[in-house]
């Protein structure tokens, strides 16, 4: 039930009892992270896929970097429509449709012999494909869940991507023993299957449908903070004595923005819907200037194809704890702290990538990846729960959508640019510049953008 804060109106308080078991929402994260393991090296593979063409078609860098800024590109606009259809007709319909396009897409892709196969097989049907099975669409459909834990919630999805990286080794290791054709042949199969199958028997597109509630929401393990319930029931058992107890609620600071029945074009009309597409497009930019050419960027400096494949796969690992204590900490400590502290880690790699390049020394380029991992674990939740806090609704999917378009666009275009910069200079100095700059940048819009005067988490008494 709702009730009165100092500075806000807390919501999410329930005071019914309560089923001990655990909420069906962590089982839907569980189910999230689950296809995104395999869809995440769609994106993540890129950097192995792009060497292993390099090699066999001989073409330049900036062309073969173009299929990922077609992908990118088309990621984007298929954003809104993967968000919006996934608000319309949930995940039992979408996620099949989109593994069957990205199975589709890889399979082609096995077979190409121009570089306009490569294209349209990787660049549109497998960016279409995997825009229904990526974070836009996983986002709304967390979204919808939580409200207390959902930064949490989808600092937990992510770990998805954390295990695709962890998994690149694996996919480096098959295309040195059967080719990259087969690789990624055996990779749309299992697209195709995994989504497929998990979507249709475990996933359910809001708690109303299997008869919960949002406010039904808990902490999967033993140590959950007490529930309203209990203070009901502790007040009772000592004779109407009152009793308070500390939990953490969500706190709206502003009651006109948050009770907006938002759209697409009402959204769209707000400086803080473009002012959060600013901040999506720079830090995409920023983290595709350097990881679309990474693996190249290592080979060239004399570290070996499986080293930099392993490289990825630390950052993955560090990329898993980073988006759990991302997601945990932009709960706690605000969303504009935490993507603070992450692009302060991601700077520090980029200074560690950059001493790669005048020592072959596996401990920098593993520090690298330490920092780098990190950084891109917490930024993630951060962002995509900022975005929840502005424009939560029913709508929700389509506004992220449009969002996520101008984020992955400009990020696109970022990978490209990593491309033209090396065929230009050579080198990758002037991609780190740019990517510290639209790093900084991001953090610079992100208090403009102020979510925290919106709605937070924060510890409230109860009772």
């Amino acid at each position: 039930m709702p009730g009165m804060e100092t500075g806000g109106h807390i919501i999410g308080v329930q005071v019914s009892s309560r089923c001990d078991r655990i909420y069906y929402g962590w089982v839907v994260v569980l189910v999230c992270v689950i296809i995104l393991a395999p869809i995440s090296i769609v994106l993540d593979g890129f950097s192995l896929l792009y060497v292993s063409v390099l090699e066999e078609f001989k073409w330049n860098r900036a062309d073969t970097a173009t299929a990922m800024t077609i992908h990118m590109v088309l990621s984007g606009l298929a954003s809104p429509f993967a968000g919006g259809l996934m608000d319309r007709y949930g995940p039992r319909i979408i996620m099949p449709l989109g593994a069957a396009l990205t199975a589709i897409g890889f399979v082609w892709m096995s077979q190409c012999s121009a570089i306009w196969h490569f294209y349209v097989a990787f660049g549109v049907l497998a960016a279409v494909g995997s825009s229904m099975l990526y974070f836009t669409p996983l986002t709304s459909l967390v979204s919808k869940w939580f409200e207390r834990h959902r930064g949490t919630a989808i600092g937990l999805v992510g770990v998805g991507q954390s295990i695709g990286q962890v998994l690149l080794p694996v996919l480096q290791f098959t295309i040195d023993r059967v080719g990259w054709r087969w690789a990624y042949f055996a990779l749309g199969l299992i697209i195709l299957l995994m989504p497929t199958t998990l979507a249709l028997l475990l996933l359910h597109s809001r708690p109303e449908d299997i008869g919960l509630s949002v406010k039904d929401e808990r902490l999967p393990w033993p140590w959950r903070e007490k529930s309203a319930s209990d203070v009901v029931q502790k007040k009772s058992a000592i004779g109407g004595i009152w009793s308070q107890t500390r939990r953490r609620e969500v706190v709206v600071l502003d009651q006109t923005w948050a009770s907006t029945e938002w759209t697409v074009a009402t959204a769209v009309k707000t400086s803080r819907f473009w002012l959060m597409m600013s901040v999506l497009a720079s830090y995409a930019m920023g983290l595709f200037l350097t990881s679309v050419q990474l693996v190249a960027y290592l080979v060239d400096h004399g570290y070996g194809t499986v080293m930099a494949a392993s490289v990825m796969s630390v950052q993955g690992l560090i990329n898993m704890l980073g988006r759990v204590w991302g997601g945990i900490l932009s709960d706690r400590i605000g969303r504009e702290v935490t993507l603070t502290l992450a692009v302060t880690a991601y700077l520090v790699s980029l200074v560690l990538l950059s001493l790669c390049s005048l020592f072959v020394n596996p401990v920098l380029v593993y520090s690298y990846a330490v920092a780098f991992g990190l950084a891109g674990g917490m930024c993630l939740p951060s962002l995509m729960a900022s975005v929840a806090d502005l424009f939560e609704g029913k709508h929700f999917g389509s506004i992220l959508g449009i969002i996520m378009l101008g984020g992955w666009t400009v990020g696109g275009v970022g990978g490209w640019l990593s491309g033209l910069f090396f065929d230009i200079t050579q080198g990758y100095k002037l991609s780190f510049v740019m990517a510290a700059l639209a790093m900084v940048t991001s953090v610079w819009l992100i208090w403009r953008t102020a979510p925290r005067q919106i709605r937070v988490v924060k510890t409230v008494e109860v009772g």
